[in-house]
């Protein structure tokens, strides 16, 4: 077993529907620690960045939209959680990524839909897929001084805090 990081937003179909409460509550069963949380409104290159590996896809710009408001509030609430093979565990417990597809205990199972209008996957959560992208992710949303615990290198910058390196 190998200790790792996952970082997960809890996206903004979940926040307009106040289901941040039942999410979070959920995760706690996940049994994994949490060790930064925040409130984030997006940010177009934060969202893009974040997204890239899909550019190009059918489905980016909807998902890029997505994540910045256009179709409900323009918040997610960042979290990451550590423990033995968080990724693989965070994952399962969100469920599969199409929500009619995702077992009916699983987040996005539970309070997931695809909307219909819009053609957009309505999945309340994201969650890193990878080592990799998780320390990529979590760099990108997070400062090394938001958080409680950290496993990548850091450094001090000139405004006397710590930063990723």
């Amino acid at each position: 077993m190998t200790k790792e990081q996952v970082l997960v937003l809890i996206k903004p179909d979940a926040m307009v529907k106040n289901l941040y409460g039942l999410v979070l509550d959920s995760l706690t069963q996940s049994g994994l620690t949490l060790v930064g949380a925040k409130l984030v409104q997006t940010k177009k290159e934060v969202i893009e960045k974040h997204y890239e590996v899909h550019r190009g896809k059918p489905f980016y710009d909807k998902l890029v939209d997505h994540l910045l408001g256009k179709y409900h509030v323009n918040e997610v609430f960042a979290m990451v959680y550590s423990g033995e093979n968080a990724i693989k565990r965070m994952r399962e417990f969100a469920g599969e990524t199409h929500p009619e597809k995702a077992k009916p205990t699983s987040l996005r199972g539970r309070f997931g839909r695809v909307h219909t209008t819009t053609d957009v996957f309505e999945n309340v959560v994201h969650v890193s897929d990878a080592p990799e992208t998780a320390e990529q992710e979590i760099k990108l949303w997070f400062s090394p001084d938001e958080l409680t615990e950290t496993m990548y290198k850091t450094k001090k910058s000139k405004v006397d805090r710590m930063v990723w390196a």
